[in-house]
């Protein structure tokens, strides 16, 4: 089954899911952009920590989507940020970590508790279908219930 094209098919799939995408890969970033917007999602880019950490003073993202390697930047400063974030909101943020390494990146970040992690380049249906997956019971239910149903 192709996922792409199946939720392609259904306009809106990921209507009203706030998505912030932190990957220092413009290539990678404007790619997965374009997908998820072109499936309905709000989508913020950030190519770096910093740039992240500033978007977020102002948007609250459903699920981050993040590379884990940044020259000179560590991303744990940001996933406390998110945890700081779900603290006060009381609202769980998943995040999807995606690298170009195999395991021995995956092995290097113990401390970082996320839902999937993906090697590059990524399955784009996988990658559509997780996003949906992890926010399908707050957002997708929220302002498209009928679309439950279809999938």
């Amino acid at each position: 089954m192709n996922l792409i094209n199946d939720f392609c098919l259904t306009v809106g799939i990921l209507k009203g899911v706030q998505v912030l995408i932190v990957d220092n890969d413009r290539d990678s970033r404007d790619l997965y952009a374009f997908l998820l917007k072109d499936l309905g999602a709000n989508v913020i880019t950030a190519g770096s920590v910093k740039e992240a950490l500033e978007i977020l003073s102002s948007f609250t993202p459903n699920i981050l989507v993040c590379e884990i390697r940044f020259l000179g930047e560590s991303i744990y400063t940001l996933l406390n940020t998110l945890s700081a974030m779900e603290a006060d909101n009381g609202n769980h943020i998943p995040i999807i970590v995606t690298s170009t390494s195999s395991t021995g990146t995956y092995d290097q970040i113990p401390d970082v508790e996320f839902e999937e992690y993906l090697l590059k380049p990524l399955d784009l249906d996988k990658f559509a279908s997780m996003i949906r997956n992890q926010v399908q019971s707050d957002v997708v239910e929220k302002f498209c219930p009928e679309l439950l149903v279809l999938h």
